[in-house]
């Protein structure tokens, strides 16, 4: 018995180099190189980090400095300790409540000039004291006018850092003084035309509705007769009283046509004048 060989291409032999591939493999996209970030990506982030971290580490060395020489200033000036440190504390504080508010001012469009003096008094304070404690010989002599200055600091930081709160506007400033134009609304221009409109619709409507049909110069002469017999008895003229007085004269009238004829009745008592449909039917 011979074996039939299958037709078709041979099945490839794994080796280490290349692996065999499994079913899995089919429809997969062949792995491509690993993308990585070109060179100038990190060198900028670098610089972006350096950016933003070099002027924090610069400010707090400036503060730890100005600190110190407004608290010496103000223990030399006859201030107790705590206090002295409660001074430093309102000089550096208040430079950057100013620096905050400035900021969030120039978001919003508002007037920045309240925060700017009040940063250039927390400068001009933070400045004086460390000229005053450099030196080897610093803070030897006499205080003088860094007592009173000294004794009235606190209150003026405080009345500048109240001022902060106090001036800022309630809602932003507008960024241009034009006016806008003013615009009237569409739909209050519509209104007179549509009102027109509706006006003009209702008057063809009424114009093509149909007209009561003219009463009967008999049944005319009926009712007047019927009105003037109650009239005589003393008896108010209405119109179950007309229909009825009609309906026994032998005249027929409907329910439409007895609001007709009592308006007709009513209108010719007042008119002396008979209508002419009447004459000719009159007795």
């Amino acid at each position: 018995m011979t074996r039939v060989p299958t037709i078709g291409a041979p099945a490839a032999e794994a080796t280490p180099e290349h692996p065999a591939a499994t079913s899995n493999d089919h429809g997969r996209a062949p792995a491509g190189p690993i993308p990585t970030h070109p060179p100038g990506d990190s060198q900028g982030r670098t610089e972006r980090t350096l950016g933003a971290a070099l002027p924090i580490v610069l400010a707090v060395g400036v503060f730890c400095v100005a600190f110190v020489h407004v608290h010496d200033v103000a223990a030399w000036a006859g201030q107790p300790d705590w206090a002295a440190w409660l001074i430093a504390v309102s000089v550096e504080l208040m430079a950057l409540a100013s620096i905050i508010e400035i900021r969030h001012r120039r978001r919003t469009g508002t007037p920045i000039r309240w925060p700017v003096g009040t940063l250039l008094a927390g400068v001009a304070m933070s400045g004086a004291a460390n000229l005053t404690a450099a030196g080897p010989h610093a803070l030897t002599a006499t205080p003088g006018a860094w007592i009173p200055t000294m004794a009235l600091w606190p209150v003026a930081a405080f009345g500048l850092v109240a001022g902060l709160k106090a001036s800022r506007p309630t809602r932003p400033a507008p960024a241009t003084s034009i006016k806008p134009p003013t615009t009237t609304d569409p739909a209050s221009e519509d209104r007179p035309a549509a009102d027109a409109e509706r006006a003009d619709r209702s008057a063809g409507a009424d114009s093509s509705a149909p007209t009561p049909d003219p009463l009967p110069a008999d049944l005319l002469a009926a009712g007047r007769a019927v009105a003037a017999d109650l009239a005589r008895r003393g008896r108010p003229v209405t119109r179950t009283a007309l229909v009825r007085g009609v309906r026994q004269r032998g005249q027929r009238c409907s329910t439409d046509r007895a609001a007709l004829l009592l308006a007709a009745v009513r209108h010719l008592s007042n008119d002396p004048k008979p209508p002419q449909g009447a004459e000719g039917a009159a007795p």
